[in-house]
């Protein structure tokens, strides 16, 4: 396969996808890895990117006619990173439209005894990984691998139990 063009590499997905993907990977992965950690800036998030690119890419190739593989592959790199960042970008500002407990700056007093009592009751709710994991995160300013080495879970779980603690969060305060 490392004598193949990028166009018959991609067309051998069709009868040997792995080989033709391992080449792939061989090929661009560090292009892919350069793109993801100019965009995202992590190297934890940036790894994480470039597998699930790899994941989807040949659902992708499938439904595309492509003409320069290289160009097509970092589009395909660079738009998973912007809808990466739109994603936790909209998550961090809902919680941080809930999550106002120490750095509240509303002159009501009472309002803010309120959301706190809200917030706190909208917590226990919480599965105990989530609740742990969304405090770490958000009270404590703790990375998914700090949170990963404190819980013992892996880093995958930790993104998982933000994510869906968050989502469940919010359904809970807007109820």
């Amino acid at each position: 396969m490392k004598n193949l063009s990028d166009t018959e590499i991609i067309q051998a997905l069709d009868y040997n996808m792995n080989k033709a993907l391992e080449e792939i990977y061989n090929r661009y992965s560090t292009l892919v890895y350069g793109v993801c950690l100019k965009y995202l800036g992590s190297r934890e998030d940036s790894l994480d990117s470039v597998v699930e690119i790899f994941h989807i890419l040949p659902q992708k190739i499938s439904k595309h006619k492509i003409e320069n593989f290289k160009s097509w592959l970092y589009s395909v790199t660079k738009n998973h990173c912007l809808m990466k960042l739109r994603s936790d970008k909209k998550q961090t500002e809902a919680m941080k439209k809930y999550i106002i407990l120490n750095n509240n700056d509303s002159s009501d007093p009472e309002e803010d005894i309120i959301i706190n009592q809200n917030l706190e009751n909208a917590m226990c709710q919480l599965s105990y990984e989530q609740k742990t994991c969304l405090e770490l995160f958000y009270y404590q300013k703790k990375s998914y691998q700090e949170i990963s080495d404190i819980t013992g879970f892996s880093v995958k779980s930790v993104k998982s139990f933000l994510q869906n603690g968050r989502i469940k969060l919010k359904k809970i305060m807007e109820e």
